[in-house]
């Protein structure tokens, strides 16, 4: 039912968003993925895995998808038919590739707009993921910890504590904490 009203989910907050897809999907469990831009081959592999054990699971898995790691865990549940929500930091788009468009048949798949904006600068991608951490019950953080820090060190530090928080990332000896989580 794209573009149109559909019932309101029990979700803790009023969901104001542009939006297209299954909304009633924020009524299930929902686990945030996160990811570095630069990530080593080993923590790629180990999040792969990870996204492969949600398809057994009930969790929804919501993110921006707009990392490389990011658009490999999208494409990733998209083949094995696992629900998934896609927040942008833009504005929805006017046409989707085939493969996200038989996801919005099959009512597999929510897509909202957390900014109207047609592109997604630095800011609109803070706002999209603070709102994504906002709204899901887990979240999964794969991340680049040697040498810079990122915006998603801070955010992962808000989280710790608050509900299930997962890193992955290379072991302790090889690269520093990410920024927050001391």
């Amino acid at each position: 039912m794209r573009g149109k009203s559909m019932r309101q989910p029990t979700f803790f907050m009023d969901f104001r968003y542009d939006y297209t897809g299954n909304l009633s999907l924020l009524d299930k469990p929902t686990v945030a993925f996160f990811a570095s831009r630069v990530v080593s081959p080993a923590v790629e592999e180990q999040a792969l895995r990870w996204a492969e054990a949600c398809c057994a699971t009930d969790r929804v898995v919501i993110s921006g998808f707009q990392s490389p790691l990011e658009k490999s865990v999208f494409e990733l549940l998209l083949k094995a038919r696992h629900p998934v929500i896609w927040a942008l930091g833009r504005s929805l788009y006017r046409r989707y590739p085939p493969d996200v468009e038989e996801a919005l048949a099959e009512q597999r798949i929510l897509i909202f707009a957390v900014r109207n904006a047609c592109r997604t600068g630095w800011q609109t991608a803070q706002t999209r993921n603070y709102a994504i951490a906002s709204m899901a019950d887990e979240s999964v953080y794969a991340v680049n910890e040697q040498g810079r820090t990122s915006s998603l060190g801070v955010l992962y530090g808000l989280e710790v504590g608050t509900k299930p928080v997962r890193l992955i990332s290379l072991p302790a000896s090889c690269g520093s904490a990410p920024a927050g989580t001391n």
